[in-house]
């Protein structure tokens, strides 16, 4: 006989209440369950344990007053910390007790940074319409349970050269209904749940009526046209000397103080060189070289304004990445478009951003057409294997992802306003994702790891071994996917599953992977082992599994052997060392 046929009371819910906590601040988790009345024949109460990686930092009990008075649902609030971290991700395993007896168990997730920068988790929002205050409620806390400390607020503006409007309603470019009371209403919503709000402005983007009142502010081909953007914008020359810098800029400070916390300039990927017609004189003008002037001078203006105003370029296509890395801006976030079609293209963007930046958070918009064409031979399922397939790529290296938003709303394409929905029944599988993103998130994103993937494992690299499966170190299809990144007291080894895909395109639907057994991995050690153990988001809720090695010596020094339970889709072994000790070589 189960717990909860003896005790019929359970979970529905548990997350915390902020997308991101502050360090010293307190911690606040909402905690939902669900009763059919229950007579009070024992004691009940909530158990809170939270840990950092293996390791318990606290437990809190919160006693329970249900009876058979006591309302089929019930909502209430659990407290935890404060803690006092630069950058650290904390497991929730919350278990109700009746006696000494566990009758249920839920977990989630938290981080805790001293800088939102630290961990910039991207969602997005496209729709502003007014009367919708509970339909927004739930829409926030959605992006909370996702732990999304960032949201874009897609198309919310009046006219792009226009961002605020001078009404309460308005209609955009696009003929959308948008109110501006609900914006205001979601930015008190963001306040609330943690959340900075980032307006978009395009940089460059125009209504025809505009550019064709100032025809000297615009840029132009080579064959002497205005640059037209599907037939609605025309683009205008950014360069400090032209007109249109100072004043798109100006449009971004309002927004600011209207109430956003930030701005996310957007830009086309094209052109890419254009034509100035300022005062009179004809210039071939290289927009790479104008886009990190441009970001500076908007950081100057904001910066007065809000000194953590955020500040995010569109990179389309992974241009110009080589020279806006090093603007004054806080993630390098890249829109990932054909030809960078496969996972390994994913590695390749993603470590040059992190290496040209300096290690800023690299942030990928990488849309998911599957879930937009799902009745392909696939089908829906096709579309969620690639969802989980493409989240652990991204994260393994150490990338965040926009891709979510509204309410279960994901992207497939460029216009936001027209995305797709997940299924109720999956929901829970993406939440349990980004549990395992944020759980170990000062892990995975630890901007000391390098990846040695490709130079220590495989051939006469004897550093990893990896033995009793099919493996591949840049992603190839068939095979199980082996990431390596180390620092010196810790070694990641991430295993993405794509035995049984037939393809390593990122943007299409892919198989279930068949489960992959008897893996065996053999891991040289520098210094003695603290601890190992195996983390996933697709078993027990991502709570670490403890793992049992053995130590081998070899010519080339001690090796540690263990022996890995059957992958999924995705799991993470880690590797902790002691402090190295001074060795004296003769």
């Amino acid at each position: 006989m189960n717990a909860l046929s003896l005790y019929p009371l359970h979970f529905t819910d548990a997350y915390p209440l902020k997308a991101q906590f502050r360090s010293g601040e307190r911690i606040r988790l909402a905690v939902e369950l669900e009763t059919d009345g229950i007579a009070a024949s024992g004691t009940f109460a909530l158990r809170v344990n939270v840990y950092e990686l293996q390791t318990l930092r606290e437990t809190r009990i919160f006693p329970l007053m249900i009876d058979a008075s006591s309302p089929q649902r019930i909502e209430l609030e659990a407290e935890a910390g404060p803690y006092e971290c630069e950058f650290t991700g904390f497991g929730c395993d919350l278990e109700l007790i009746c006696g000494d007896a566990i009758i249920d168990s839920l977990s989630t997730a938290f981080d805790v940074v001293s800088d939102w920068r630290k961990a910039t988790r991207y969602g997005f929002l496209s729709e502003y319409e007014a009367g919708r205050e509970e339909e927004d409620e739930r829409k926030a806390k959605w992006l909370t349970k996702l732990h999304l400390n960032l949201t874009q607020y897609y198309d919310w503006m009046y006219r792009h050269d226009d961002l605020v409007a001078q009404t309460e309603t308005y209609t955009d470019l696009m003929g959308r209904q948008v109110s501006l009371s609900a914006i205001r209403n979601k930015l008190t919503l963001g306040r609330k749940y943690g959340m900075k709000s980032i307006a978009y402005g395009a940089v460059y983007a125009a209504s025809k009526a505009f550019a064709e009142r100032n025809p000297d502010w615009g840029l132009y081909t080579s064959a002497g046209e205005p640059y037209d953007f599907i037939g609605i914008f025309r683009i205008m020359n950014i360069e400090p000397e032209s007109p249109w810098h100072a004043h798109i800029i100006g449009e971004y400070a309002k927004s600011v103080a209207f109430g956003f916390d930030g701005i996310h300039l957007d830009t086309y990927g094209f052109p890419k060189t254009a034509w100035s017609r300022l005062g009179g004189e004809q210039r071939l003008i290289k927009l790479e070289e104008q886009f990190p002037v441009f970001i500076d001078h908007t950081r100057e203006k904001l910066s007065p304004l809000n000194s953590e105003a955020c500040l995010i370029f569109n990179n389309v296509g992974n241009w110009p990445v080589n020279s806006v890395a090093k603007a004054d801006q806080d993630a390098i976030y890249i829109e990932v478009w054909k030809p960078y079609e496969r996972y390994q293209h994913l590695r390749e963007i993603i470590a040059m951003a992190q290496t040209l930046s300096g290690g800023k958070n690299v942030i990928l918009a990488a849309y998911l057409q599957p879930f937009r064409l799902a009745s392909e031979t696939l089908g829906v399922q096709g579309a969620e294997n690639g969802l989980r397939l493409l989240t652990a790529t991204v994260t393994a290296h150490g990338a965040y992802h926009l891709l979510h938003g509204e309410d279960g709303g994901i992207l497939t394409q460029g216009y936001y306003v027209d995305h797709s929905q997940l299924r109720d029944s999956f929901r829970r599988t993406v939440r349990d994702y980004a549990d395992f993103i944020v759980r170990y998130g000062h892990l995975t994103h630890d901007v000391a790891l390098r990846d040695v993937s490709m130079t220590h494992a495989d051939y006469d690299n004897m550093e990893y071994v990896f033995r009793g499966f099919a493996f591949s170190t840049y992603g190839e299809p068939g095979k199980v996917w082996t990431i390596v990144r180390e620092k010196t007291d810790v070694k990641l080894i991430h295993f993405i599953n794509l035995a049984g895909v037939t393809n390593d395109l990122w943007n299409e639907a892919k198989e279930t992977p068949a489960d992959v057994q008897g893996r065996e991995v053999r891991v040289l050690c520098d210094s003695s082992v603290r601890a190992i153990f195996l983390v996933t988001p697709d078993r027990d809720q991502g709570r670490p599994l403890a793992l049992e090695y053995r130590l081998e010596t070899s010519d080339r020094g001690m090796i540690a052997v263990i022996a890995l339970p059957d992958l999924h889709y995705w799991d993470m072994l880690v590797i902790q060392f002691e402090e190295a000790s001074n060795v004296s070589i003769p």
